[in-house]
């Protein structure tokens, strides 16, 4: 085996191994991410007809027969996003500031040639994240005080070249995930019970299915589905203080640290883009992705006897809509400059409204770098997300799960990627 067939795979063991370590946490609308390489974030999303690198595996894996012999990419995406929520209570209005939260979201992507009509990949990325944190002791901290989803799915991929035109792909998921939720558990006039926190992990399986047409040197088009799936976690739940008293939350009657269960239904989606590159070196892309976050109707956790004190909101979210458009100019054989916009619309069901997402749709404002050094390649980007803001007046979870009447303040993300691909 030659040397640089060495040096790619001690490249994938320490992507690998650092992929496991760090903490993939972020969010996007809904909570779904967008970081999934350096390439893709600099074309917000555009690479399901454009195609290109192996990152394809996480925007049209069928787009990987582009791609000639074996091929490999790491990517580092670091997030930081801020926010503040004002709240109105009795006593007045308050506006509580989160601190600026910083989380890296590593990928990897190896993509293999066996012969003119079949193609191997592998993905490993995130899919989907949450990291909101407020400060200690806040007005609605009854409701939430932080939550954590941490998620890495493996995306084993089988792509097939029908002809010059066509090429279709089918693919596995396997996601892992830990989750960990904390809630003030001290109400007026009746008791400081102090917090209650759970803290679980599970799995969830599920698929897609991918289309890519090279229709000319001009046009393409890109075609993916990717399948629902429904996450089980299984955990603990401790409290800060337990006690052996009446307790105003449902039948329950002691606070004692207990084992818990729970599903979170993940959606099902579809995603279809057009290219079109007017010159070999220009190509400009359209998006459309819609989301079915109807099936997110809720997320119960439910915590065995003697009590189960997490009293959870309604979500009811509605279907969404991501739109997006980039640009990939080439003036110079080693460097392309990319930039894209995406706009997502919320969701949200505002009379449902609660502090878990704290977002009613998006911009984002994306632009990046790549270079090209012999078989290596780099890639920078950056990407600015904008948060509309989102109303709690009319929410109907106001005075019963925690919920306050308010808005959400500043809500903004300054999201930088990095990426290094071989090709041997």
């Amino acid at each position: 085996m030659n040397v640089s067939r060495w040096a790619v795979r001690a490249l994938c063991v320490l992507t690998l191994s650092c992929s496991l370590a760090l903490p993939a946490k972020s969010w996007a609308e809904g909570f779904a991410l967008m970081e999934s390489s350096a390439r893709g974030m600099s074309l917000g999303g555009g690479l399901v007809a454009r195609g290109g690198d192996p990152s394809s595996i996480a925007y049209n894996p069928a787009g990987i027969t582009l791609l000639p012999g074996t091929q490999f990419q790491a990517n580092l995406a670091i997030s930081q996003f801020y926010w503040g929520i004002d709240t109105r209570t009795a006593s007045g209005q308050q506006n509580s500031h989160c601190s600026h939260q910083t989380w890296p979201i590593p990928s990897m992507y190896l993509t293999h040639q066996l012969n003119d009509k079949f193609w191997l990949g592998m993905g490993m990325y995130t899919r989907f994240g949450l990291g909101v944190k407020y400060p200690h002791n806040w007005p609605g901290g009854y409701n939430l005080q932080s939550v954590q989803l941490i998620t890495s799915s493996l995306m084993p991929t089988l792509a097939y070249k029908i002809n010059d035109v066509f090429s279709v792909a089918v693919g596995a998921e396997v996601m892992g995930a830990t989750m960990q939720m904390r809630r003030n558990l001290n109400i007026p006039d009746m008791g400081r019970f102090g917090d209650v926190n759970i803290n679980g992990h599970g799995a969830a399986f599920g698929g897609n299915i991918s289309l890519h047409a090279k229709l000319n040197d001009q046009w393409s088009f890109g075609l993916l589905y990717r399948t629902p799936m429904s996450l089980k976690v299984e955990g603990k739940t401790r409290y800060d203080n337990q006690v052996g008293r009446v307790m105003p939350i449902g039948d329950a009657r002691f606070l004692q640290n207990s084992k818990l269960r729970g599903t979170m239904h993940l959606p099902d989606s579809i995603s279809a883009g057009v290219s079109y590159a007017p010159l070999k070196n220009l190509s400009f892309e359209a998006d459309a992705t819609y989301t079915l976050w109807s099936r997110f109707s809720d997320f119960n956790m439910y915590m065995k006897s003697p009590v189960n004190a997490w009293n959870p909101t309604k979500k009811d979210w509605k279907n969404s809509w991501t739109f997006s458009l980039s640009a990939e100019y080439k003036p110079v054989d080693w460097m392309a400059l990319r930039a894209g916009f995406m706009y997502e619309t919320s969701p949200m069901n505002p009379g449902n409204a609660d502090y878990m997402v704290p977002s009613n749709g998006r911009n984002y404002y994306t632009a990046g770098v790549g270079f090209f050094y012999g078989n290596w390649t780099l890639d920078l980007a950056y990407m600015y997300i904008h948060n509309h803001v989102l109303d709690y007046t009319n929410s109907s979870n106001n005075g019963t799960t925690g919920v306050l009447p308010g808005r959400t303040t500043h809500p903004h993300a300054h999201n930088f990627g990095i990426g290094i691909g071989y090709r041997f």
